[in-house]
């Protein structure tokens, strides 16, 4: 391992680092999403395209 990997990461590293606070939200949500049914499941994605049509951003619906 070279000494510039070794005081700022690797690529990898980074990139993990990049996206684990989605990956946090994403885990906060598993319950919610386990106790929904097959029907509350697919009422997810009109919810979803309601929003996006009111202005939400991807980025803020995407850990759903």
């Amino acid at each position: 391992m070279s000494i510039v990997n070794k005081l700022f990461g690797t690529h990898s590293e980074h990139e993990i680092k990049l996206i684990m606070p989605q990956v946090k939200k994403i885990l906060s949500l598993r319950d919610s999403f386990m106790s929904l049914t097959d029907d509350e499941l697919k009422h997810k994605t009109v919810e979803f395209k309601k929003r996006l049509a009111n202005g939400e951003k991807l980025d803020n619906i995407l850990p759903e």
